[in-house]
């Protein structure tokens, strides 16, 4: 260790001896399921909607349901929406382990291979590798979705008719965090509103998420066969359709960088096969395919450079059109469509600079009612975008930005400059902030302040709310976001409100998600968790009633525990954890600190023990003749301490709730009274204790005699 005083800093070097040593892989699967029979049902809702001169909302209330034996279990998926349409989109046993997954019923194939053949509802069967079982499993990516705001509003992403997705957006082009979105290959239909609750655009786009490369030396594979089936909002099962449909795909890594991947695809009346590849080195990243049908062919180019002077994207996916469409009960593909994007970035003036460009064929409306809320607020099919971001200062509590952009939606213009302040504090955040919007209506000014608050550990729960105002000439606009995630599930709430005196317009709208789970491992029954995941852990602490405990996985705060209850860990499934309890309290107990690992598959819900008593610290000095007396031990009740060099001791004692009296002091064979004891809530100070036979009980001194 070398400090430098005149720097004040300090350097600290390890012995690579000494620095944690993470064990080779022996077997690349996780172990066996330490659970056996449980019950895990996670229920989940969203809602989005307006209040104003028209009204609108839509809610839907999801379900996931899994009876689970081990590393197997019924899996049932169902969904509640606010129209009385209840639907069971899901129903189906399934196996996935060590490498190999099978599900047999009503279920959704994996589609990991292919860019164009949907991934249907299908009564039937599928047989695939799968990566989820190993520890050195791969990760999942996702197509880019981008949308145009020509005013501020609400956006809602459906899939099937069900919401996935909502949030309140700014104007202009806007990207969309789709880390959340399903995996596979379906439609998606994107709905924008104004504050008013009016619909600006509903179109329908593709979208993809798909595997990366597999493992070195290893097939990924899948296999489906069954009737494909159609989500009807009047019944609660899907629809057969009156045809099969049978798929298959396989890719392989070739080199550590590069890989391909093929998929073939049929029905009774159609096929259609696509090759694809991918190749990924340090600075390029390159995902082709290309695919054949019967009188029709596409195409799909994904590309990524990354320079020290710029990073640059480019994606590129065309369907043509059928010459000769037919009129069928099922397509394997969809009608034709075109998308391309592009983006760049690179650093400038110490700041970024990012434009980004998309052209899509068509925005395709949903309703063809010709209902259009203003001619310059239609789908738009070519967006342009260029943005800057700069950092003006920044120090311990202080920040300043600045941000540019220019949105250009089919020649419709849109230009923003902000400068914005944040100041930075322990719980609560505050910023400011002045904007100025110019469009085709002119030039606005806006002034904005903003603050949010975080409890910071000083609850058990999680407490996030933030409040902004913003105000121009003839507009007035509140939002108000809270989340709070604790012992009986999560919940989020956002409002805005909106006063627009130019076009007579006064609005709320909101939304909202929330979750919760009901669970057992068939002895105990426990409900809540801060997340919707297909695993849990049920924490049963006997002892410390009423006291919060924070439940620590893998380093990491996944909830808290309260004394004398068995409580709720949401975790997500295909992984071993290590999980170790850890006081919330002020106060001090006794329990055994060990860590556990616990490996967990979809819908396992195992228990991990604890018995936790609360002790009171007592502390004091032993004194003989006056002098501290070093080296002596003494106890109290089954409790032993040895004074140190300044005759201190301290120990941690149980007492009866509310009991702050420490009982005597045993001396070898002597008790010794304590006289004037001190004590708070968590400990108790017996001060100086005199070491002298003369002290002792006299029916003690007499026995030992």
């Amino acid at each position: 260790m070398i400090y430098d005083e005149s720097r004040f800093r300090v350097d600290v070097f390890f012995s690579p001896a000494l620095l944690p040593q993470q064990a080779a892989i022996k077997d690349p699967y996780l172990p066996d399921a330490r659970a056996g029979f449980s019950v895990l049902q996670n229920l989940s809702g969203a809602w989005s909607g307006v209040e104003g001169k028209s009204s609108a909302h839509t809610a839907a209330l999801y379900g996931q349901t899994i009876v689970s034996f081990g590393e197997s279990g019924l899996h049932g998926h169902w969904t509640l929406n606010n129209a009385g349409s209840t639907q069971l989109y899901r129903l189906h046993w399934t196996r996935d382990y060590r490498g190999r997954a099978y599900s047999v019923g009503l279920l959704q194939p994996y589609s990991g291979f292919g860019a164009f053949v949907s991934a249907p509802y299908l009564y039937g069967v599928e047989y695939r590798s799968s990566d989820n079982s190993r520890v050195d499993r791969e990760y999942r990516l996702g197509s880019p979705v981008e949308v145009n705001m020509p005013i501020r509003g609400r956006l809602e992403i459906l899939r099937d008719g069900g919401l996935i997705y909502s949030a309140l957006l700014e104007a202009g082009n806007q990207l969309i965090d789709t880390t959340t979105f399903p995996d596979g290959a379906y439609e998606i239909e994107v709905r924008t509103y104004d504050e008013g609750g009016r619909i600006i655009n509903e179109y329908r786009e593709f979208f993809t998420k798909d595997t990366q490369l597999p493992a070195l030396g290893e097939w990924q594979w899948s296999l489906q066969a069954g009737t494909p089936a159609e989500i009807n909002p009047s019944s609660t099962l899907p629809d057969r359709h009156d045809e099969y449909f049978v798929q298959a795909g396989t890719a392989r890594r070739l080199s550590n960088n590069f890989g391909i991947f093929t998929n073939l695809a049929a029905t009774g009346e159609e096929s259609a096969l696509e090759l694809g590849g991918r190749w990924i080195l340090p600075w390029l990243e390159v995902s082709p395919s290309l695919l054949h049908a019967e009188g029709r062919n596409g195409h799909r180019l994904y590309g990524s450079l990354k320079t020290p002077y710029f990073t640059l994207g480019v994606s590129d996916t065309r369907l043509n059109d059928a010459s000769s469409p037919a009129n069928r009960d099922f397509s394997l593909l969809n009608s034709g469509y075109s998308n391309r994007s592009a983006n760049i970035s690179t650093p400038l003036l110490g700041g970024q600079l990012s434009l980004r460009y998309t052209e899509r064929s068509r925005a395709l409306s949903v309703n063809d009612s010709g209902f259009v809320l203003d001619s310059e607020l239609g789908g738009a099919n070519r967006l342009q975008t260029l943005e800057f971001r700069r950092g003006i200062f920044s120090n311990r509590f202080w920040q300043g930005n600045i941000f540019l952009s220019h949105s250009d939606a089919d020649g419709i213009a849109f230009t923003r400059a902000t400068v914005e302040f944040r100041c930075r504090g322990e719980n609560w955040h505050h910023s400011a902030r002045s904007r100025v919007e110019k469009s085709h209506s002119g030039a606005t000014p806006f002034l904005g302040l903003s603050s949010s608050w975080n409890d910071r550990d000083r609850w058990s729960m999680v407490v996030d709310q933030q409040f902004s105002a913003e105000l121009s000439e003839d507009q007035q606009y509140l939002r108000s976001v809270s989340r709070a995630a604790g012992l009986r599930g999560q919940a989020s709430a956002t409002f805005d409100w909106n006063n627009d005196a130019r076009n007579d317009l006064r609005s709320l709208n909101y939304l909202g998600t929330f979750n919760t789970n009901l669970m057992s491992d068939g002895h105990a029954f426990a409900w809540g968790g801060e997340s919707a995941l297909d695993s849990a852990i049920l924490v049963d602490i006997k002892g410390s009633e009423d006291q919060d405990f924070e439940v620590l996985v893998d380093g990491i705060r996944r909830g808290y525990a309260r004394g004398d209850k068995i409580s709720a860990i949401n975790l997500p499934a295909f992984n071993t954890y290590d999980v170790t309890l850890r006081p919330l309290g002020e106060g001090f107990y006794d329990f055994e600190e060990h860590s556990e690992e616990i490996t967990l598959y979809p819908g396992n819900v195992t228990r991990s023990d604890y018995e936790v008593e609360s002790v009171v610290l007592v502390l004091g000095r032993i004194l003989k003749q006056g002098h501290p007396a070093a080296g002596v031990s003494i106890s109290i009740g089954d409790r032993r301490a040895v004074t140190d060099e300044f005759g201190i001791f301290q120990m941690q004692l149980r007492l009866p709730p509310n009991a702050r009296t420490s009982p005597p002091l045993q001396w070898g064979d002597c008790q010794i009274a304590v006289g004037q004891q001190v004590h708070s809530e968590h400990w108790i100070n017996l001060g100086d204790i005199e070491l002298n036979r003369d002290y002792c009980f006299s029916e003690v001194a007499h026995a030992s005699h």
